[in-house]
């Protein structure tokens, strides 16, 4: 089989291919870079994979889509960028591979593959083509011409792809978020942002529809500035409320969707105060020549325009009655607070001191007990709730307790209700609600829990007995002894018995006697050895 291409040896400098050389690093490169991609399907993932990666912005300055006819008559898109170095031409071939394309090298007409591999240092052409068209491509596969049909600029392309819908687990509220407004809905909207003091600003906007006609479309376009979720799905579910998310410093995505090319890596292909909305569901796109100029939403609303007129000559007059509204207790629709006081019927004393019983010493040490004649009262911000008995209460403030889950009705600040109840401020106040919806016990009531869980305790009072002992008995010599000393004294009646007068100590074996026959040495160790 007849060479295509063939492999570059370490130190070659001559070659065949027209515009090749060796690098700083011995790898043939060309000028150019050429990747070879079937179809547009095809070209949509390898120039987002390029973005992603990072190295797209950088190929932007030479970058050129060829729409090329190959002998057998069919079309396939040849993407020419400046090679640059070997280390550019690496990254681009490592992405360009993952998204099944070719690469080559080269300049002019004559393109060869790209180093990979099985050649390090890259191949050569092994005989140039006679009739290499437009441009050439020389592969181990093959080897054919190419004609130019048509250039497809990059910035038209992705004016033309739509953008793709994201799942909704991706969707993430931004911190600049615009909203193209039609002009029928303006007004409300800008209205109810400005009552509501919303970081919001305003600009009217007019571009050409396109298409046949000179139509020209205008909306109003809202800025707003680290906007709440809550408003974001407000805005969001209005019919003719459009939202974009910004993808770069010149383009905006509508929410919920991506463009397929990451467009803050295509920057340099839009200018430097045109700023294009890129819309979903066909669409289109949207391009302002330049940033309209955007005014605060409280500049544009008149907040006084319906105001009542001024009254004059108003004299003010003390309060001479009362509504008389009953105080009750309805359920809370918000979150209950801690647990700080339970409130425990008469006839479960004998349960609450089982259960106080079991309660670990220290959570026992906070709760303190107020006895009444219908209730308990047991008190502790920290341990109350570890009696399940009864009524639960969380404290409002000042010492004023309502039960878990209940509020008051109306809603009277714990303070106005101490001063209008009249108390002491060394009493602590509980709704109970009813007739006499108020219950006061004084703070001196309330009792430390372990002083009540046991009564008065009997007491014998026990008197001492001097100790059994006879004073002109001497005490014994018990260092060193001799056997059996210890048995009789430790043996019933033992004490009663005199002691005798203590004998040498004599060896088990005669011939090798453990003391000396000194009596003064009697009872002491021999020495070993």
């Amino acid at each position: 089989m007849r060479r295509v291409i063939e492999r570059i040896a370490q130190h070659q400098s001559r070659f065949r291919a027209p515009g090749l050389a060796p690098d700083v690093r011995g790898v043939a490169i060309g000028p150019l870079g050429a990747v070879l991609v079937p179809s547009l399907e095809r070209l949509v993932p390898l120039l987002r994979a390029l973005g992603e990666e990072g190295a797209l912005d950088e190929l932007l300055d030479g970058l050129r889509i060829i729409q090329v006819l190959s002998p057998l008559r069919t079309r396939e898109l040849l993407v020419e960028v400046q090679a640059g170095t070997s280390h550019r031409m690496d990254r681009l071939a490592a992405v360009a591979r993952l998204c099944n394309a070719l690469v080559f090298t080269g300049s002019g007409r004559h393109f060869v593959k790209y180093r990979d591999a099985q050649a390090p240092f890259g191949y050569d052409i092994a005989e140039l083509l006679a009739d290499p068209g437009d441009v050439a491509l020389y592969h181990d596969r093959f080897s054919q011409p190419y004609r130019h049909e048509k250039v497809l600029p990059l910035r038209d392309l992705l004016l033309r792809l739509a953008p793709i819908a994201l799942h909704r687990a991706r969707w993430e509220t931004p911190r600049t978020l615009y909203a193209m407004l039609r002009p029928g809905l303006g007004d409300s909207i800008v209205g109810y942002l400005a009552r509501w003091n919303a970081a919001a600003r305003v600009a009217r906007v007019e571009w050409l529809r396109g298409g046949p006609t000179d139509a020209v479309d205008a909306a109003l376009l809202l800025q707003l500035a680290t906007p709440s979720p809550r408003v974001v799905q407000l805005l969001r579910s209005l019919p003719g409320v459009t939202l974009f998310v910004p993808d770069g410093d010149r383009c905006a995505v509508e929410f919920g969707y991506r463009h397929p090319v990451p467009l803050s890596a295509c920057a340099g292909l839009f200018g430097s105060d045109e700023f294009v909305f890129f819309r979903a569901a066909g669409l289109g796109a949207v391009a302002l020549p330049q940033r309209p100029p955007f005014v605060d939403v409280q500049a544009v609303t008149s907040l006084l325009a319906h105001a009542p007129a001024a009254v004059d000559g108003v004299r003010a007059m003390a309060a001479g009655a009362t509504f008389n509204l009953a105080l009750r207790l309805v359920p809370s629709g918000g979150a209950p607070k801690r647990v700080a006081a339970a409130v425990i019927p008469t006839s479960e004393q004998e349960t609450l001191g089982r259960i106080l019983g079991v309660l670990p010493p220290a959570m026992l040490g906070r709760l303190s007990i107020a006895f009444t004649e219908a209730a308990m009262f047991v008190h502790g911000p920290d341990a109350a709730d570890a009696v399940p008995l009864g009524t639960l209460y969380e404290e409002l403030g000042d010492d004023v307790f309502v039960p878990l889950g209940w509020a008051l009705s109306p809603p009277i600040p714990p303070d106005v209700l101490r001063q209008l109840s009249r108390v002491p401020s060394d009493v602590r106040l509980f709704v109970t609600g009813g007739p006499r919806p108020l219950t006061a016990i004084a703070r001196s009531g309330f009792v430390p829990a372990t002083r009540v869980l046991l009564s008065d305790l009997p007491v014998i009072a026990e008197e001492t007995l001097q100790a059994p002992l006879d004073a002109e008995l001497p005490l014994p010599d018990l260092w060193p002894s001799p056997p059996g000393v210890l048995a009789g004294l430790l043996a019933p009646l033992g004490r009663d018995e005199p002691l005798g007068a203590r004998a040498p100590a004599v060896g088990l074996d005669d011939a090798n006697p453990a003391v000396t026959s000194d009596p003064g040495d009697a009872g002491r160790p021999a020495p070993r050895g």
